[in-house]
């Protein structure tokens, strides 16, 4: 079956992406060892990510450069929820620590994980520790915690155990629904 370059032109970006059915493959690869233009054209795309690709002569290059920026913007916005989360549970947390809803934290914890697991990824998790620190530290020291350093020094590293029970739990579900 033949096909006008023009359909297959229309099919070069899902083809290397490899997005199409067998059967279209079969059809842009057939279509290829005959025209050499379209053969140039998917090389293009390969090489380049669609920047030169033209058109007829006409620059037709599809800019991804809006979307970048809109994906950063929302990158840094999630990113500083995250944070947020992260401060706002961590403070839940301390402020039971002293009573008698102290089990609490293993559930508060674990989620202050998550949350830094998805601010942190894997890269930087050693932040979270730094983090629980500082704000630890900064609420003793402008009284908003009761309690003396002694007593959230020996609560840290139990903190920590459950802060990183809920980042292993973050990737576990991050790993198992991951986009093949």
């Amino acid at each position: 079956m033949k096909i006008d370059c023009c359909v297959v032109r229309d099919l070069l970006p899902l083809y290397a992406e490899k997005l199409v059915s067998v059967k279209t493959a079969e059809l842009v690869e057939e279509h290829l060892t005959e025209c050499s233009a379209c053969k140039k054209e998917l090389e293009l795309i390969a090489a380049d990510g669609f920047a030169e690709l033209k058109n007829n002569g006409a620059d037709n290059a599809l800019s991804a450069e809006p979307l970048k920026k809109f994906a950063r913007k929302l990158s840094l916005r999630m990113q500083s929820m995250y944070y947020a989360l992260i401060i706002l549970f961590v403070f839940l947390g301390l402020n039971i620590t002293a009573g008698s809803d102290m089990m609490y934290n293993s559930l508060i914890m674990p989620v202050v994980g998550v949350f830094g697991y998805f601010a942190f990824r894997l890269r930087s998790l050693y932040k979270l520790p730094v983090l629980l620190l500082f704000i630890e530290g900064f609420a003793t020291v402008f009284g908003l915690l009761n309690e003396e350093w002694q007593a959230i020094l020996m609560w840290t590293p139990i903190y920590l155990i459950f802060i990183y029970l809920g980042v292993a739990v973050a990737f576990l579900f991050h790993y198992a629904f991951r986009k093949e």
